[in-house]
Order: structure tokens, then C-alpha cells, then sequence
């Protein structure tokens, strides 16, 4: 009899973890191994399908956790850790307690309440009755974990807060505590302070490592007559214990204190700083904290790594500098999911599994977290590779562990302080797969910053490190990482971009678009490596039109094999953005490019776009469905004429691409402007004069001095037109011709308003600046057919815009550029612009729905109506739109494709589309409640894979004489819009003409 816990079965990604054997993939493996630990009952696991014909899932992710006990009480000592060790892991969703009258479920994403000194309480993080009632009786809790919809659910979004995520709690608190014991401490340096601390985290972590209860520091803490770190220190033996543990290890790592450092601790009261490592009170930190919320030997190692980023950064402020211009916090699951893709744990490269060797490189290696994240992915390739021999997972031994170290992990960066913590989050990964008895007998540690982890000499830093590392003939399997997008604060880009150095790399492609700073990181890796996973900026990359960019584009897609690209854009106002120096920082569309160093074999490259949804908002995972894939042929990545096909597929894509295509096709209003020009030389049309600063060469130009000049702080007001100002500056950068201002004149705003273009024919001379784009021509009626021209057609050429523009929602909202308008359709009496019902539906949703993509999706921003649940109506409309292009090809002879049940379920609905006799199809509304055919049709998918994992599913059957489709999706009206329609309709098209039909 097989196991069921709610509607979790062994059919649907239920693995017992008696039966391991049953694990579909490496990642269910690896995680059953490390669960067990914890006396674990069974895990359900959210699979990923490559292909609908795949039988087992190529990865997982473990979202639920079971644990069978027979008796334990909430708050037991039991309990609490399990909850310490799930929450600090930072992998499971939610866990159950199933005992023999009762089922708890818990919500793993919180930690532990503080409810008086030093307790904790697991109350509140108990789902209610009447919660775990809904899920069993709805028969919904494998579908909403296993196609990751439960934390968006409306009653399950404020239950789930990245600020409470074991990371950021933990970094919050050590901040708080820098704080306070640098206010607090005047002897020691900041530094210092830092040292301290990080080191703090690295004993906590060793004092946890116990075997039959022993620590393997008792015997330090037993010769100094303490029990533990806080004790050591209170008693002023902080450096003691130090000293034997560098002595202990070796390389380094705990001997981190220069002499005079040393001499300052001796002095220093260290009582405080004790205190605030028992955090039993709050010590005015006004933050609820206590250690044993955590289970540090479930704690990644990468949070060593983001912490010492988040002192990087806190110094950088306090010195008045702000935020480090050169550095931007990496957030972990967005280095696990680089990781997951470029080395994932099916099928090891063999150069690793018969040697060992996989050499990793990250050239500007910062804190370290993704050599930590590589490094933790290579102990893990060699346990599977042992685990096929022997039947078992079994991670190496110490002396294995280092040679995996010492022979694969390199890294670069300028900042000494960058190659300790990158050191130490490698010690503490080392030390996560080690037994405690390895930890103290076997272990000696090198040094690494000798030959692995290097300061290199700024500014030239990396790029003189790599030229030195070609001239030695060095080459690496893998380049990951983040490359900064611009240089340190108060370092010129030309001096870390030495030419010489460059001309002497031999850089495949020399000519970088705007000398991008990042893009010269990621060709100088190109020479030395045989792949490459990388940060980019997606402005630079995929959406910047200017001929060099395009040239750049064609050269990196013909002489590198670039296979996928992931663009983040729509998360440009969350993904890096921390609030820092009373505003947002960080804020940059990116993408990461996944490149091999090799011609290209003209494939077609897959462009992801990742959306907002509540798991991305809060920082869990990146949610990723069939919507969001778009296959890009490679003929048409790098055809300058179809450049935009990666902005199509930012809003959406399909059918998108040939609407904008085909207007694109037609004459522009800068044609339009220069064939006018051409007829008579007065026509003018340019962007305003240009102030510009105060190295730049200027001229007089008195008509503009001392006149009124449209106003950019005011807004437009449709009756009244543009406001003014005087313009007091005397000499310009680039004043412009003075015909460019004489009557008559039209001057548009570059911004993109609700109704129209901000706009106002002058018939007087009329200045204007550079955020202002004139038109001066002879006659007046020309421009009021221009003006009524935009008027008229704006929905239209709003779209175009959004859809073309290299700025717009990529990193401005509203404002466009010259070049946006010089490319808009101009199209005269012989071009008439054309518009199909379903290009109505394309502008139409583009205008109210994926114009908000990029938006926060939180209750009242403007994101979160592509998040709200889908009304009747709309599900109606919907069913309308897709019979109707069906209908395009296949009615005839009295048979349609007509709407048919429509089954509403909490989560998500159930769409039924027919073929067969006109009008024998009823639409009908079922509410929370499948029919046994439609019910036995997704039981019999998902055996394995299938509707229970994906949250798009089509399904095909013939009932009572119809052909039917039923499509399954989530019930957030995104997934049911009139234009999401149409691409269903032409998935359902290929379906059937794969088959024949």
C-alpha cells in the first residue's frame, strides 16, 4: 500500500525516506541523504520536466518536509529542532508533524518567536486547523507546492517575508551588533571589529559539530577552564582559543590579528561584545534575536559570505563615500540558480568524475559566494560518482576535500579584505561536509591566498592578472560571477582599462559597446576559459540599439556559442536593490549569459524572461514557466532590422514580435521629416539645446539666454499647455541652430504620457532644453498633421515604443529618447496601418498588463493586477479569443471549436475547449469540485510528471464527441489574458499538427 499524507503520494513526488531508492534525480539523492539526519519521515519534492515526453523529473527542489512522531508537543526541545534546522537551510517550504490523532503543518520560511527572555515559541508558525482542513479536503496540496503557487495564494503572501529569512535575520542582528560595539568600543579599529565577528560565526559553527555530544573545541575550552566561545571571552581568552585553533588548522585562518591588533584586544573590555553574542537581551539592538533560533551546521556557508558584503558596504557609508560604486550584493538565490544551471548535478563533466579536475574561476571573486556555492556543487558531483559505487551518498574524506579545493577554486579580486572572507566562506563549506572527527584529527588548512584566492594590484587588477594568466598558458573549465559595472569610486575606468594591457589580452572583440565596464570582464574571462556564466548588464546586452552594440551583438552570437540567456529586467527594482544612504541603490536590469568558447552552430538561443511573483519577491526562487521561455533563431539575434525581438519577448512575446515587425516595415516620422527636409532645407528636428558641464567647451548663445524655456520640473497640462522658466545660463554645450525655435514649432516632452505625448504647437519663438524634442518647419499645417497624426494613432505608437525602445522599461518608466520617435510608424494615405482583431488584443493587453510587468506586485502597486484572481468574465473572454483563432482554421461543415466547462477550483481552473457540432458544446461555471473523467485524466499525467509540477498544462481527450482541450493554470488572471490565448491557441496548433491533424 503506498503512502499518502494529504493528497502527497509516492506517484507525485512523495519520497520516503526509507526508500531512497525511489529518489527520480541526484537533487532527491542528495537531499533524502542530508534529511535522514534529522530522523526525517519522507520529503515532497517540486520536479522540473525538460520535455513532456520525459518520465523523470532532470531536477527537484524539496518543499515539504514529513516527520512521523508519535509524541511531540510544540515548543518540545524535539520540535525546536527541527524548525531550527529546516529554517536555517533556507530549502523547505513548510513541514509536517504527523502524529497518530493530529497533522501540524508548519511554515519553515519564519523563525522561532521570541516570547520571554531566552524562549522561543513555534505557536504562531502553525498553520490554523481550518487551513490544513482545506488543503486535505480540496485535494490541493500537491498541486500548489508542486507547481511552487502556495506562497501566492492570498491568504498565504503575508506569511512568507524575506526580511525574516535565516540570512537577512541573522545579517540585520550581526549589523546591529557592529553598531553597537564600535559605538561602544573606541580601541578598536572597524576592521578589527569585523574580524571579530566573522570569526565569531566560524567557531559558532565548529562548537555545533558534535559527535555522541563532544565538541570538537571541548578540548580548547576544557584548558582554559570554559565550556564555550561566550565563556572564553568573557574571561578574556578570545585570542587563546584563537591561537590553538590556528595552531590546530594551520593555514591562517584563525591567525587573522596583526601584533598591534592583538595588543589592542588585550586592552579592550570585551564583556560587552560577549553579551552580544549570548543575545539573551536586546541590549537595545530593538531587534528579537536568540542563537539557538538557529541550527549553525544546517546554516549555509555562503551567509559567512554576506555578511562580510554587508560590512563592506555599512563602511563605505560611514566613511561618507555611500555605497561602493564598483560593488553590488549578490543575492544567494540567484548564485544557487546560476549554479543549478551551469553545473547541474545530473551527469558530472568527466574531466571531474575521472580526474577531478574542473577548474572554476570568478574574476572579481568579492565575497566569495559563488566559489562557495561552485565548491559545495563539486563535493557533491564526487558524492554521486562515489555513491554509484558503493549504493550510498558519501562525501569525501578531509584530504579529498582540500585537493578539490586546491586544484578547482580560484579566485581574484582587489580588496584584501575580499580574499579573506572568500577563505573563510570556503573553510566554513569545507568544514559543512566533514565529520567532526576529520574537523579535529585530519584537517590542516593551507593557505589559499597564495595560489587560490589572490589580491591582485589595482586599478589594472583582473586584467593584468589575466594577461599573465594567458602568458602562463592557465585555462579554467568555468567563469561565473558578477563583474562590477563600474570601477571604485574616484578610479577613472580608462586606468582600470589600461589599453596596453587590453591590446596586449588580444580581446576577441576589442570594440565593447560605451566601453562597458562588465562586458570587458567577460571577454578577458572568454580567453582563458572553456565556459562562461555571467552577470550582464541587459541594457548593454540585449537592448541597446546604437550600431556598436549591434555589432557587437552579431560578432559575441557568431564567435562564442551562447546557448541561454535569463533576463532579469522586470526585476530591475528588486533583485539588487537595498536600501542604503536614504535611498534605493543597486538598481540595474541584468541578464546572465551562459556562453561556450567555441563558434556558433547557429542554434537558437533561449531567452528566459523571469517575472515577479511573491517566491521571487521575497528572495526563495525564481518561478519560471512556459510563458516565460522563448526560443530566439539565431538569424534573427543578429539582424540589426529585428533587434527588438528581445524587447517582444520581455512583454510577452509571440505574436508580439510580427506585429511590431510588421510596423516596422512601414515609413518613420524622421523619414517623413528628412523627405521634407529635402523638399525645403528650412524643416528643422532635434532634441533642445544642452547646458552640459563644466568641463565641456561652450558657446554663447544670447537667443536663449535670459528667455523663457519650457519648464521640466512642472507637468503638463493638456489646457494650458507647458509651463516656463528663465534660462539664466549664458553658454551652452550644444545650443542648436536659432531656426530650431522660430514659429512655427512643435515641441514634444520625452516622456510617454496616459493619453498622448506632452505636446504644443508654438507659434512664437520658443526655447526649449534637451529633454524637449522640436520640429520647425515652414507651414504651420504640416505640423498640425504630425501633432493630430500622433493624437490620433497614440495607443498605437505608444506600443510600438515600449516595444522598440532601448530605455523603456528596461531602466526608465516613462521617458524616451529622440531615437524613440524617430522610429515610430509615420504611415501616410498609401501605407495605411492595418490592425487584425487579434493585433487589438496584443495592444490592448500590452497597454493595461505587461506594461506592469516590471511593477511591484504587492496589494496596491501597479504590478499586482496581473497577480489578482481571474473573474468570470474574464475567463469567458478568454475562452472566446481561443475558440475564435482555432476557429480561423478548423471550422467547417457545421463543426467548431466551441467553449465548455469551466472548472473553478481554489488555486487554479480547469478550461475545457471542444471541437465538433456547432453549438453542442455547453459553457457551464463548476465550482471547487473536478468530474471523475476530468479528475482520472490529470491522475493518470501526473503518474511522474506532469499537472501536479507545472502550472501550464493542456491535456487531450475525446469526450462525448467533441476533440477537447482542457488547460489547467493557475486562477491569477495573467495566465488567462486574451493574449495568452492566442499563444495558447498556437501552442494547441502545433500540438495538433505534430500529430497530423
Amino acid at each position: 500500500m503506498k503512502t499518502q499524507i494529504l493528497d502527497f503520494t509516492e506517484d507525485n513526488g512523495l519520497v520516503l525516506c526509507s526508500k531512497g531508492s525511489a529518489a527520480q534525480n541526484n537533487y532527491e539523492r542528495l537531499y533524502i541523504s542530508e534529511v535522514k539526519k534529522l530522523n526525517a519521515y519522507a520529503v515532497f519534492f517540486r520536479r522540473f520536466f525538460k520535455t513532456k515526453e520525459d518520465i523523470a523529473a532532470y531536477k527537484s527542489e524539496p518543499v515539504v518536509c514529513v516527520f512521523q512522531e508519535v509524541d511531540v508537543p510544540v515548543n518540545s526541545p524535539r520540535h525546536k529542532e527541527i524548525h531550527a534546522a529546516l529554517w536555517s537551510e533556507g530549502k523547505i517550504d513548510v513541514y509536517i508533524i504527523s502524529g497518530k490523532t493530529r497533522l501540524d503543518i508548519y511554515n519553515a520560511r519564519n523563525p522561532a518567536e521570541k516570547v520571554r527572555e531566552n524562549e522561543l515559541s513555534l505557536e504562531n508558525l502553525k498553520f490554523t486547523e481550518d487551513a490544513v482542513k482545506a488543503l486535505d479536503k480540496e485535494h490541493s496540496a500537491a498541486h500548489l507546492f508542486g507547481t511552487g503557487t502556495f506562497w501566492e495564494q492570498i491568504e498565504n503572501q503575508n506569511q512568507i517575508n524575506f526580511e525574516k529569512s535565516p540570512y537577512v535575520h541573522l545579517i540585520n542582528y550581526l549589523m546591529k551588533v557592529r553598531k553597537g560595539f564600535n559605538e561602544r568600543s573606541k580601541k578598536l579599529e572597524q576592521e578589527t571589529i569585523d574580524k571579530i565577528l566573522v570569526l565569531s560565526i566560524l567557531v559558532k559553527f565548529l562548537e555545533e559539530k558534535k559527535d555522541l555530544g563532544q565538541s570538537t573545541l571541548d578540548e580548547i575550552f576544557s584548558k582554559y577552564q570554559v565550556h564555550s566561545f561566550v565563556e572564553a571571552v568573557e574571561n578574556g581568552k578570545l585570542l587563546n582559543v584563537l591561537g590553538d585553533l590556528s595552531t590546530e588548522f594551520n593555514g591562517r585562518i584563525f591567525d587573522q590579528f596583526t601584533p598591534l591588533e592583538k595588543e589592542q584586544i588585550e586592552k579592550t573590555d570585551l564583556s560587552l561584545f560577549a553579551q552580544f553574542l549570548r543575545a539573551e537581551s536586546d541590549l537595545n539592538t530593538q531587534q528579537l534575536f536568540l542563537w539557538k533560533q538557529y541550527s549553525f551546521q544546517h546554516l549555509p556557508a555562503e551567509v559567512i559570505s554576506a555578511i562580510y558584503e554587508n560590512f563592506i558596504q555599512e563602511e563605505a557609508q560611514r566613511d561618507g563615500k555611500g555605497r561602493e560604486k564598483g560593488v553590488v550584493y549578490t543575492p544567494i538565490h540567484l548564485v544557487n540558480f546560476m549554479v543549478d544551471e551551469v553545473m547541474p548535478l545530473e551527469n558530472p563533466p568527466s574531466s571531474f568524475t575521472d580526474n577531478g579536475i574542473y577548474k572554476i574561476l570568478d574574476p572579481t571573486c568579492g565575497s566569495g559566494v559563488f566559489l562557495v556555492a561552485a565548491y559545495k556543487r563539486l563535493l557533491q558531483w564526487w558524492a554521486i560518482a562515489k555513491s554509484d559505487e558503493i549504493g550510498e551518498i558519501q562525501y569525501p574524506d578531509a584530504w579529498t576535500a582540500q585537493k578539490i579545493m586546491e586544484d578547482n577554486i580560484f579566485g581574484v579580486d582587489v580588496k584584501r579584505t575580499a580574499v579573506r572572507v572568500t577563505i573563510f566562506g570556503l573553510t566554513t563549506a569545507l568544514l559543512d561536509y566533514l565529520t567532526p572527527k576529520e574537523v579535529w584529527r585530519k584537517l590542516k588548512f593551507k593557505d589559499l591566498s597564495t595560489k587560490n584566492i589572490v589580491e591582485v594590484k589595482p586599478p589594472t587588477g583582473f586584467f593584468k592578472w589575466a594577461l599573465d594568466a594567458k602568458n602562463e598558458g592557465r585555462h579554467f573549465s568555468l567563469v561565473i560571477g558578477n563583474p562590477p559595472f563600474n570601477p571604485e569610486k574616484n578610479v577613472s575606468k580608462e586606468k582600470v582599462l589600461d589599453q596596453k594591457i587590453l591590446d596586449s589580452l588580444g580581446l576577441k572583440h576589442p570594440r565593447i559597446p560605451r566601453k562597458n565596464f562588465a562586458l570587458h570582464f567577460f571577454e578577458a574571462s572568454m580567453l582563458l576559459a572553456d565556459r562562461i556564466c555571467m552577470i550582464i548588464p541587459s541594457n548593454v546586452i540585449l537592448y541597446d540599439k546604437s550600431s556598436e552594440a549591434k555589432d557587437y551583438r552579431e560578432s559575441l552570437f557568431t564567435n562564442y556559442s551562447v546557448s541561454d540567456i535569463y533576463d532579469f529586467t522586470h526585476l530591475r527594482e528588486s533583485l539588487f536593490v537595498k536600501k542604503g544612504s536614504g535611498k534605493k541603490v543597486g538598481r540595474t536590469p541584468v541578464v546572465t549569459l551562459f556562453a561556450e568558447n567555441k563558434p556558433s552552430e547557429f542554434k537558437s538561443i533561449n531567452h528566459t524572461v523571469v517575472k515577479r511573483t511573491i517566491s521571487v519577491e521575497q528572495k526563495v526562487r525564481f518561478e519560471i514557466d512556459e510563458y516565460d521561455r522563448h526560443l530566439v533563431k539565431w538569424n534573427w539575434a543578429v539582424d540589426s532590422e529585428k533587434q527588438f525581438v528581445w524587447k517582444t519577448n520581455l512583454l510577452g512575446g509571440g505574436r508580439l514580435f510580427h506585429l511590431i515587425h510588421n510596423l516596422s516595415l512601414l515609413p518613420t516620422l524622421k523619414r517623413y521629416i528628412y523627405r521634407k527636409k529635402e523638399e525645403n532645407s528650412k524643416w528643422k528636428y532635434s532634441s533642445g539645446y544642452k547646458v552640459g558641464g563644466s568641463t565641456t567647451k561652450k558657446y554663447l548663445a544670447p537667443y536663449l539666454t535670459g528667455k523663457n524655456t519650457l519648464d521640466t520640473k512642472r507637468k503638463f497640462n493638456r489646457e494650458l499647455g507647458f509651463s516656463f522658466v528663465e534660462e539664466i545660463n549664458k553658454e551652452f554645450e550644444a545650443p542648436r541652430t536659432k531656426e530650431l525655435y522660430e514659429p512655427p514649432v512643435l515641441i514634444l516632452a520625452e516622456v510617454l504620457g496616459l493619453e498622448s505625448i506632452p505636446m504644443q504647437l508654438f507659434t512664437n519663438s520658443q526655447p526649449f532644453n534637451i529633454s524637449f524634442v522640436g520640429i520647425h518647419a515652414p507651414l504651420k499645417e504640416d505640423l498640425i498633421k504630425i501633432k493630430s497624426y500622433i493624437e490620433d494613432n497614440y495607443k498605437l505608437l505608444k506600443a510600438y515604443m515600449l516595444a522598440t525602445s532601448s530605455k523603456l522599461l528596461i531602466n526608465k518608466e516613462t521617458t524616451i529618447v529622440k531615437e524613440d520617435l524617430d522610429m515610430i510608424p509615420f504611415a501616410t494615405k498609401e501605407d495605411l496601418i492595418t490592425i487584425s482583431d487579434a493585433d487589438q488584443i496584443l495592444l490592448d493587453d500590452l497597454l493595461t498588463y505587461e506594461i506592469h510587468l516590471g511593477k511591484a506586485i504587492t496589494k496596491n502597486s501597479s504590478g499586482a493586477i496581473l497577480h489578482h484572481p481571474v473573474k468570470e468574465k474574464q475567463l469567458k473572454e478568454y475562452g472566446e479569443a481561443i475558440c475564435s483563432e482555432l476557429n480561423d482554421i478548423y471550422a467547417k461543415g457545421g463543426n467548431s471549436w466551441q467553449s465548455g466547462r469551466i472548472y473553478r477550483m481554489p488555486s487554479y481552473s480547469v478550461y475545457q475547449i471542444g471541437f465538433g457540432v456547432d453549438g453542442k458544446l455547453k459553457q457551464e461555471f463548476v465550482a471547487n469540485q473536478l468530474d471523475d473523467s476530468v479528475q482520472s485524466l490529470i491522475n493518470h499525467d501526473t503518474t511522474n510528471r506532469g499537472a501536479a509540477y507545472k502550472r501550464i498544462v493542456r491535456l487531450y481527450d475525446h469526450v462525448d464527441g467533441f476533440d477537447c482541450v482542457y488547460l489547467i493554470k493557475p486562477n491569477a488572471l495573467r495566465y488567462w489574458l486574451k493574449s495568452i490565448a492566442l499563444r495558447d491557441a498556437d501552442e494547441t496548433f502545433s500540438d495538433f499538427k505534430a500529430e497530423g491533424y
